[in-house]
């Protein structure tokens, strides 16, 4: 299981998972948890202020998410956070929903990852 851990998988950097977890699976497995109902909290926080054009909200949750995203090694999910921050709240830009789809289909697929992972942890 520690080979398994130190390997990365494309969404999700189980090596950084394994150094934020300080090595122990089940405080892994509950920093996991903490990811995977925050996390959707904070995407669906995120459309609701997309569907009320409420850009301002949208730049902070996505800045929020984007830390959240980095601290589990999330790059590609951080990276759709970012540009989604840059545009509405440096650029003062809207966005299209294009992009909050982007942004909800990359965390259904870190929230799978996050899961498969947890539950060779939990096992």
């Amino acid at each position: 299981m520690e080979n398994a851990m130190a390997e990365n998988s494309p969404h999700v950097s189980r090596g950084r998972l394994e150094e934020i977890g300080l090595g122990d699976p089940s405080f892994t497995v509950e920093l996991i948890d903490i990811m995977l109902s925050d996390g959707q909290l904070r995407v669906s926080k995120l459309r609701d202020a997309f569907d009320a054009a409420s850009f301002e909200d949208v730049g902070r949750i996505a800045h929020s998410l984007k830390g959240a995203a980095l601290n589990i090694g999330a790059g590609k999910l951080a990276e759709l956070c970012s540009e989604i921050d840059k545009t509405v709240r440096k650029l003062n830009e809207t966005i299209e929903a294009q992009r909050v789809e982007a942004l909800e289909a990359e965390f259904r697929v870190v929230a799978s990852e996050l899961s498969s992972i947890r539950s060779e942890l939990a096992s």
